[in-house]
């Protein structure tokens, strides 16, 4: 049974625009979220925009070009994270100065933290994150978590996204479907 059956007939189709990260120092066989986008794309018919991004410069720069992309609804952060914090390559950017690139040009968007932990810190920073971009829902993992385990849960979480309006709705349908695998994540969820 498919997102699609669970959620009714509805469609809400959201292309993804993903910004990523190195994950090591190995560039001749870098892990990649790309065929994760790939597949979503193709089973969804959806569009993706995959950007990379390893310095601040390049993060506050390719916030800026996505920002205008229309008919787009998801933002997949995918870096390595701490609380608080979204790790690039050798540096990092607080959830602070992320929201100040962002602005409200992803209002009303999902924002997933394809990160570790990088939300991992009180409600209030995190409803002030919320509040200062106007994002209607993000997630995240709470844990430190195998790329395998969390790469399953985005393809997932993705497809459920392109048939889901209500956030609620989705979540508590999404939790009820993949409870082992959000356990072993910690993949949590705020909506506004």
């Amino acid at each position: 049974m498919t997102a699609k059956n669970r959620a009714g007939s509805k469609d809400y189709r959201k292309n993804i625009a993903c910004l990523e990260s190195l994950w090591n120092s190995n560039i001749e066989n870098r892990l990649s979220v790309v065929p994760i986008l790939e597949l979503v794309s193709k089973v969804n018919g959806v569009r993706y925009t995959y950007l990379t991004c390893n310095t601040r410069e390049e993060l506050g720069h390719n916030l800026g070009k996505l920002k205008r992309k229309r008919r787009y609804g998801i933002l997949y952060l995918s870096f390595h994270g701490k609380p608080g914090e979204v790790v690039l390559d050798g540096t990092s950017v607080d959830l602070e100065t992320l929201a100040t690139l962002m602005d409200k040009g992803f209002a009303g968007w999902v924002v997933h933290f394809g990160t570790c932990a990088t939300i991992d810190i009180p409600r209030a920073r995190m409803r002030k994150f919320m509040n200062a971009t106007a994002v209607a829902f993000m997630n995240f993992y709470g844990t430190h978590v195998n790329w395998v385990a969390s790469a399953a849960l985005d393809l997932l979480l993705f497809d459920w996204l392109q048939y889901y309006g209500d956030m609620r709705r989705l979540w508590t349908g999404f939790k009820k479907s993949h409870t082992g695998l959000i356990a072993n994540t910690g993949l949590r969820a705020f909506h506004a």
